[in-house]
């Protein structure tokens, strides 16, 4: 049970770290614009509960199917992280872009890439805790 908290805390703190940096420095001014666009269907600001208990679930996933994987190196989890949160991201994705018309594809594309670079970070760290816990 504490192997399972610690590696979702640790690949947690990878993924959110990302996307605070993405949304949040790098990214911010287009998502005000978008929020403002379509204020109809936007929240002005993210709801950020919603965010943190994302990241934690995304990072419980990978934590979870590590465990059954015996995934225990970074490079290893690198790999899975992404080829788990392509899938992941991919279904969200093609859902998203079937019923909302702020979406187009290439807005879908770039969030998918955005959620392998999430599992690629997060798998990562999961992976680097697990091997010095197995």
């Amino acid at each position: 049970m504490k192997k399972r908290m610690i590696g979702t805390l640790l690949g947690f703190l990878a993924m959110f770290g990302f996307g605070a940096i993405y949304y949040g420095l790098l990214t911010a001014e287009a998502g005000a614009e978008m929020a403002a666009n379509f204020a109809s269907c936007m929240n002005a600001e993210p709801n950020m509960p919603y965010i943190i208990l994302a990241n934690v679930m995304g990072a419980y996933l990978l934590v979870y199917t590590f465990d059954k994987m015996g995934v225990n190196e970074a490079k290893a989890g690198a790999y899975q992280g992404a080829m788990i949160m392509a899938i992941v991201f991919a279904m969200s994705n093609l859902f998203m872009g079937a019923q909302f018309t702020i979406w187009d594809t290439q807005g879908l594309l770039v969030e998918w890439i955005v959620g392998i670079v999430h599992g690629v970070l997060g798998g990562a760290a999961i992976g680097a805790y697990n091997s010095k816990v197995s």
